[in-house]
């Protein structure tokens, strides 16, 4: 998924960064790396090596042969695409008339910060519509992180844009449609084809629009997987497949219910000569139906089979507008913990609700001080940080009330007790909600391996683990927008409909984070954190004045407890 350039970078960081060692690449595309490859070994479809050898030798006496099984063989032309019949579309269209326009649009994107603080930078600008029509393929190509995905989403309805729209051939946003109108109207395959794969087999992947829309057909579909490979797999969980067998599975599902323009990010990436034409046969087949195509690719094979290329120019440098930042960003991660620490003893030794009412007072005063923005920064802070701090307190305070009236309700129904209760949970809460936004995983494991002296491997796998739990937003949304074009909208008049959301989201979610898990368990031990090893540190973990303030500002609510109950 590289354009020629960035892909030719990666190749020369293997080659020069692994001289002197053994190097293994599984790769489709050998032809760039022959020149620095020593060996072929060839693994035939039964998972043995057929072939192993010399390029020169293995390509001289094998050639044939291995373009004939698959094998891309260097100067060997790109097979056929293979004519498929689809069958009829959900809704017919005449040849080359518009299904979607897409105007052109600006997309911003916007990363915000855990501590209310954000940044914005351009993803995409276009510079002419775009028309969407029946009965043509349209190529969006370009250098990686162009745009071209960004784009994609957006005619998806996926990604508002900052300006311009995407509209149906009835004038109505793609944006604003119902998750059973936009199904029927597209079809879906994302770039990375394991967030849309939400059913438990792979027969059940390819009917699940059909059967949401009431076109299910069952013979279709398995002839759809038998077209692509797939057939030996239809009671396989989708999430076991390799990658290139998940994307050949999201191409089936985006095209089995029939949808007016198919939407399809690399939908050749990571196939052999035999599934390429089979992938590139059902989208071109698709095409010939009436349908449209709009793809976003690096492949020059399936480029040259379209009817429309369009360029994407990645937009301008320009720079980011990031919002200032807070007092407490200016802390390390071990004297912000610290912070949310310390007043959990003035929790537990206050005496009383007026004591810990004080307290809360101290703490109130923290937050108006912590969330200001930095000296010189400009302004006094930011409505987000508060509407962050907001959201985090909520369940403190409802687990305030719920101990508060608990004790009132068990304890002879003592006010003072109850609100004693009530209000040393808030103390204990409270500083954790204001200072947990502006710990960063990683650098918390910096500075408890090296300010602590912990041991590497358990610190930094507990900050590689709280940055997943970072990413869990964009899983979800990734696993909603696969819901949406698939029909399955959310609605709150059905509370079924929301249950099947929050649980396919949440499961998605959590198959994403365990696989990344994984992966990042193999990473660790392959860069030697398995051994005992000395190691060394990226980069220093400080402790400034700064963290000897907040750490200070902290005690102040033990003393507090202190000198009342003197």
């Amino acid at each position: 998924m590289l354009d020629e350039a960035s892909a030719a970078t990666v190749r020369d960081a293997v080659v020069h960064g692994a001289a002197g060692l053994t190097t293994v690449v599984v790769e489709h595309r050998i032809e760039p790396w022959l020149e620095h490859a020593d060996r072929i070994v060839v693994l035939g479809r039964d998972g043995r090596i057929s072939y192993d050898g010399t390029p020169v030798q293995v390509l001289a006496d094998h050639g044939d042969e291995l373009a004939a099984d698959g094998i891309w063989v260097p100067g060997v032309a790109a097979p056929e695409p293979l004519a498929i019949d689809l069958g009829a579309l959900a809704r017919p269209a005449e040849p080359g008339v518009g299904l979607l326009t897409c105007e052109p649009v600006r997309v911003e994107r916007r990363r915000n910060h855990l501590d209310g603080s954000s940044e914005v930078s351009t993803a995409l600008v276009t510079d002419a519509p775009l028309e969407v029509a029946a009965g043509r393929a349209t190529a969006l190509v370009g250098p990686s992180g162009g745009g071209k995905s960004t784009w994609l989403a957006t005619i998806a309805g996926l990604i508002p844009p900052s300006s311009g729209r995407v509209v149906t051939s009835d004038g109505r946003e793609v944006a604003e449609l119902p998750a059973t109108d936009v199904a029927p109207l597209l079809g879906w395959v994302p770039q990375w084809s394991s967030s849309a794969l939400l059913s438990r087999t792979v027969l059940d992947e390819v009917l699940l629009t059909g059967r949401t829309l009431g076109t299910a057909d069952e013979g279709e579909a398995r002839h759809l997987l038998e077209v692509l490979g797939l057939a030996h797999l239809e009671r396989a969980d989708p999430q076991t497949l390799s990658g290139g067998e998940q994307r050949r599975l999201a191409v089936a599902a985006a095209l089995a219910h029939g949808p007016s323009a198919v939407l399809a990010d690399e939908p050749t990436v990571g196939q052999d000569r035999g599934t390429w034409a089979a992938v590139t046969g059902l989208l071109l087949s698709h095409r010939a139906r009436g349908g449209a195509v709009v793809t976003a690719t690096h492949d020059p094979d399936l480029v040259r089979l379209v009817d429309e290329v369009r360029h994407v120019r990645t937009p301008p440098p320009q720079p980011e507008r990031a919002t200032p930042p807070a007092v407490l960003s200016a802390c390390g991660p071990l004297s912000l913990v610290a912070a949310a620490t310390i007043p959990m003893v003035a929790a537990v030794l206050s005496p009383g609700w007026r004591v810990s009412l004080v307290v809360l007072a101290l703490l109130a005063v923290g937050a108006v001080v912590g969330l200001a923005n930095r000296p010189g920064s400009g302004g006094w802070t930011l409505a987000g940080r508060w509407r962050g701090l907001a959201i985090r307190l909520l369940p403190g305070v409802v687990g305030g009330l719920s101990v508060g009236w608990s004790t009132w309700l068990l304890g002879a129904h003592d006010v003072e007790t109850a609100l004693s209760a009530a209000l040393r949970l808030l103390v204990i809460v409270v500083p954790s909600a204001i200072t947990l936004a502006f710990i960063d995983p990683d650098d918390l494991a910096d500075h408890l391996g090296q300010r602590l002296r912990l041991p590497a491997r358990p610190v930094v796998a507990l900050g590689a683990a709280l940055q997943r739990v970072q990413s869990f937003g964009a899983a979800w949304s990734e696993v909603g927008w696969a819901r949406h074009l698939r029909g399955q909208g959310v609605s709150w008049r059905q509370p079924r409909s929301v249950v099947a959301h929050l649980w396919a989201s949440t499961f998605g979610m959590l198959l994403r984070s365990l696989g990344s898990a994984a992966t990042l368990a193999v990473a660790m031990d392959a860069r030697g954190f398995a051994s005992d090893g000395r190691r060394t540190w990226a980069e220093g973990a400080p402790w400034r004045l700064s963290d000897t303030l907040v750490v200070l500002a902290s005690l102040s609510t033990v003393l507090v407890v202190v000198i009342a109950r003197l």
